[in-house]
């Protein structure tokens, strides 16, 4: 079996191949979106952290 023959998988190429390109992107999101509201949690907490700081100095004031 040659290459070609093998990426064209008869008459089904199609299907496959779009089968393995959405597992690859579910696979992908995956990965990034954890990173992504990690990323976006931490930044929250952190302007939290400031808001709170300022409301201290504004009480001591």
């Amino acid at each position: 079996m040659t290459l070609p023959a093998f990426l064209q998988m008869g008459r089904f190429a199609v299907f496959i191949w779009a089968a393995y390109g959405f597992a690859g992107l579910m696979v992908f999101l995956n990965v990034v979106q954890p990173l992504i509201q990690k990323r976006r949690l931490w930044e929250r907490l952190r302007r939290n952290q400031d808001d709170d700081e300022e409301d201290m100095y504004e009480e001591t004031e």
